[in-house]
């Protein structure tokens, strides 16, 4: 039958798993005890999962063996009489159950050892697990458009950045010199604001794109269509819009007959002439509804001197990144002599667009994979060492097996089993552990990561976590097991006692595999610890860095003014005075002010400009200025010192002379020991003198990492805008959120259509900044926490059984008058040799790790003497209080009670 032919098939696929010398043997005696399953299992009713779950048991726990059997061969000469013959065709099946049987028996009469070994390794994987499915979503998983590997994003650069941004008109010259895109589109995202139909103004996500986005990303639209190009090109747009598939759910309720509706949006009518599909996003976000580009409302948005859009491409089949970066170059070189004061210097980039998206990412998450996987091999030599001891105590059975004819092979093959039986159940439990652990990373986790369609244990991550599991296994069984099953015969005999350990004592475990399993496992939380150190130090530095600014009981709120209503500059100083005058009226407000943008909100603005009375730069190399435009009072509503002149005031009116405010390194870079208030800049391209009138301390504006940046600001209205930021310093101890409600209520008493968002006090915008770096220093922290308490469960695990080892040579030292503080000082130091020696492998192994974590430290150096000199005090704390419980025991011994046992 088809299904039986297929079935065997894939048989005949898996056996592929075992070594080829097996294959030709017995393959195909296996692949007709298949067949035969297969048909009675149709027979008797039995379900096709449940003879492939049993098949796939058989292989995972049979190939190894095999492998196994190859490499190591035979360990004895000769071999019993029941070896001899070739094992019928479904003798390794059924022997594998038989060995999972009991190594299952034997487990559950050590309910400790499995429970200890269980969740050890239950920590490890689920850990391992959870943060590689934030690998997988960030850096591995196909990005969301049809042929992703085409889809780049193209940037200008000049020499102070390789990623800036293009204007309109430059991006239609690239349009037209590259061919080698087979499209390309701009975006910009803005808000946008929704009135009308009876309900408040609100605010959506906004983005305005040329028609050729959607091709580019390879996207359709659910219902109707996208944009036309003749309805995004600047003499001839149409007012259309594309609403997303959550605007039209949420605000439409999935009405179908939303195509044709219209909305006002910026105060313009536009009608809907698609939706698109669930879940698709761009990769500069997911907006609520996408425009045609001519509608961008900023004042010169369209202008060559205005680049602020972001350019995405498709290359055509076979072309690459570097031809399009060529042809571009040439573009930018042809408008660098005909426009030399704004292009000259200026040139192209074209970078896969995942190179764009991960960006500075793809360090912090194979660190923290590094990290993990540590912890994971940690966790795996903890149970290797487990396994080490229980072997120790089972050599009396083993040596009888081996006496009865089981060969070194079968022994091992049987103690292997036993580990991958511990190996599963630590994988089950891990991936409930994984499951609670995504769920919690996805709760955290940066928004800025790229991450198209979520965080989940997709199949991809459910195979890594199987693979692992299987890995693991084999990992800390196979020495264990191995070690066991060459172990000799004769001294095997003549152990006396339940633990039939060799003598040796701790010298002996220092020198033998155990000690080496605890150095290994002391040493890799080192290397851990340290790096967590350097991260707790650093973010304790950023904590500590003064802003330049009194964030605390300040209010901040944004909102933008539509084109269409505010067309002309007056009315946008109008609005823009009756809202601060009503906004200080509020009771509970101690001072506000108006400003472009706020510290740490992520919004900037910058101009290239001129000194007066010095010569002009060469094209390209004109400085850059840091730009705010604020109202009066702004200073001090957020705490900036006024260190000489004067603030703003309303006589700084649209038509009095222009004037600036500037900050100290403004003030020091251009005027190094003068004052510079009454001196004069311009900007570049600009046509009129700002008289500098006030200078103020330095303010850090995009994280606490930040240098200081020269910076200027503008009176609000001698440079109007329809986007501005509210201040709010709020009376006394009340929370600055309180006040959100009547703030808000004070706007719209000028215009009840206006929408006011991202209502957050100025301490949660510090915050947020640094949530990427709380985020990986508290699970790196938490990884190093999790090794350093492995590692002296280790330390404590072999000193005890040392101990245990060592009770006749302790009876005996003891009633020939040695004190018990002379046993208690030998064990302590034997324990303490072994933290040693790991931590000088630990240091050399961090020296090393932290070199990649330079670019991630604030206010600390990577060799930063201080931890590298306080983590191995406090292993060495911990290694002390492993040691201290086994030594005192063995301190304590009986020497009769201990010669009696002999």
């Amino acid at each position: 039958m088809p299904d039986a032919a297929a079935a065997a098939r894939a048989f005949r696929a898996l056996l592929r798993a075992y070594p080829r010398a097996f294959r030709e043997r017995h393959g195909r005696e296996m692949e007709l005890f298949f067949r035969d399953r297969w048909a009675e299992g149709r027979g008797a009713g039995r379900g096709r999962l449940a003879i492939w779950g049993e098949t796939l048991l058989d292989l995972a726990a049979s190939a190894p063996r095999e492998h196994l059997r190859a490499v190591v061969g035979r360990r004895r000469r000769g071999r019993p009489p029941h070896d001899q013959h070739t094992p019928p065709s479904g003798e390794p099946m059924q022997t594998l159950l038989q060995d999972a049987r009991y190594a299952a028996r034997t487990l559950a009469r050590r309910p400790g050892f499995a429970a200890a070994a269980v969740l050890t390794l239950a920590l490890g994987i689920g850990a391992t697990t959870a943060v590689f499915s934030v690998v997988h979503a960030v850096l591995l998983r196909p990005l969301p458009w049809r042929d992703a590997d085409r889809v780049v994003a193209a940037f200008a650069t000049t020499p102070r950045s390789q990623s800036e941004a293009v204007s309109w008109p430059e991006y239609q010259d690239w349009v037209r010199g590259a061919p080698s895109f087979a499209g390309l589109a701009i975006v910009r995202g803005q808000s946008v604001n929704l009135t009308g139909g009876g309900a408040p103004p609100d605010r959506l996500v906004g983005s305005f794109a040329t028609a050729s986005l959607f091709p580019v990303l390879g996207a359709e639209a659910a219902l109707g269509r996208t944009f036309a190009p003749a309805e995004t090109e600047e003499a001839t747009a149409q007012p259309v819009a594309v609403a997303s598939h959550g605007l039209w759910q949420e605000r439409f309720g999935g009405d179908s007959s939303i195509l044709g509706r219209t909305l006002t949006l910026n105060g313009r009518t536009v009608t809907i002439v698609g939706v698109m599909p669930r879940g698709f996003e761009t990769p500069y976000g997911t907006p609520d509804v996408w425009l045609p580009l001519p509608f961008y409302p900023n004042t010169n948005g369209l202008s060559r001197q205005h680049a602020s859009m972001l350019a995405i491409g498709r290359l055509r089949p076979g072309a690459t990144p570097e031809q399009a970066r060529a042809e571009l170059q040439a573009v930018e070189r042809r408008l660098a002599a005909e426009y030399p004061e704004l292009n000259a210097g200026r040139g192209a980039r074209v970078v896969a667009m995942r190179e764009v998206l991960v960006g500075d990412a793809r360090p912090v998450l194979l660190t923290l994979f590094a990290a993990v996987l540590v912890v994971l091999l940690i966790a795996c030599t903890n149970v290797a060492n487990l396994q080490l001891v229980r072997a120790a105590a089972r050599r009396r059975e083993i040596s009888v097996r081996a006496a009865l004819g089981a060969s070194a092979s079968r022994i091992a093959r049987q103690l292997l089993t036993e580990s991958l039986l511990l190996a599963a159940a630590g994988g089950a439990l891990g991936l409930l552990l994984a499951h609670w652990g995504v769920a919690a990373l996805g709760a955290v986790i940066p928004a800025s990561l790229p991450v198209f369609g979520g965080i989940s244990l997709e199949p991809a991550v459910l195979g890594f976590a199987v693979a692992i599991t299987l890995g693991t296994g084999l990992l800390f069984g196979l020495v264990p097991a191995l070690h066991a099953a060459r172990a000799g015969l004769g001294a095997a005999l003549a152990t006396r006692g339940g633990t039939g350990a060799a003598r040796g004592g701790v010298r002996g475990v220092r020198g033998g595999v155990r000690g080496a399993f605890v150095v290994a496992q002391v040493a890799l939380s080192i290397v851990l610890l340290v790096p967590a150190g350097l991260l707790i130090r650093s973010l304790l530095e950023l904590q500590r860095v003064r802003p330049g600014f009194d964030p605390r009981g300040v209010l901040t709120m944004e909102y933008r003014l539509p084109v269409a209503k505010y067309r002309e500059p007056a009315q946008i100083v109008a609005f823009m005075t009756q809202a601060i005058a009503r906004i200080r009226e509020v009771p509970g407000v101690r001072s506000a002010a108006l400003a472009r943008a706020i510290p740490f909100s992520g919004n900037s603005d910058g101009f290239a400009y001129l000194v007066e009375g010095r010569p002009a730069p060469a094209p390209g190399t004109t400085p850059l200025l840091q730009l705010n435009t604020v109202s009066d009072d702004y200073f001090r509503t957020l705490g900036i010192p006024l260190l000489g002149g004067r603030d703003f005031t309303a006589r700084d009116a649209a038509e009095a002379p222009p004037v600036i405010i500037v900050n100290r390194t403004f003030a020091e870079r251009e005027w190094p020991g003068e004052s510079p208030l009454g001196r004069r800049v311009m900007a570049l391209g600009g046509r009129e003198w700002m008289t500098v009138v006030g200078v103020v301390g330095d303010a850090r504006h995009f994280t606490l990492a930040d240098v200081p940046a020269a910076q200027a600001y503008l009176p609000y209205a001698q440079n109007p805008a329809v986007f501005s930021s509210v201040a709010v310093r709020v009376e006394g101890s009340a929370a600055p959120e309180s006040l959100g409600p009547a703030v808000r209520a004070a706007i719209w008493s000028v215009d009840r259509d206006q929408p006011v968002w991202k209502l957050r006090s100025l301490e949660t915008l510090m915050g947020g900044s640094l949530v990427a770096q709380r985020l990986t220093t508290r699970l790196l922290a938490g990884f190093a926490a999790a090794a350093l308490l492995l590692a002296g469960l280790g330390i404590y695990g072999v000193m005890s059984h040392a101990v245990a080892q060592r009770t006749r040579e302790v009876g005996i030292r003891m009633a020939l008058g040695a004190r018990g503080a002379q046993v208690l000082r030998q064990v302590l130091g034997e324990g303490m040799v072994l933290t040693a020696l790991a931590a000088a492998l630990g240091l050399a192994g961090a020296f090393a790790a932290t070199r990649l974590l330079s670019s991630q430290l604030y206010g600390v150096s990577a060799k930063d003497p201080a931890t590298f000199a306080t983590v191995p005090l406090i292993l060495a704390a911990v290694a002390l209080a492993a040691c201290y419980l086994p030594a005192r025991r063995a301190s304590r011994v009986d020497p009769v009670e201990a010669l009696r046992e002999e």
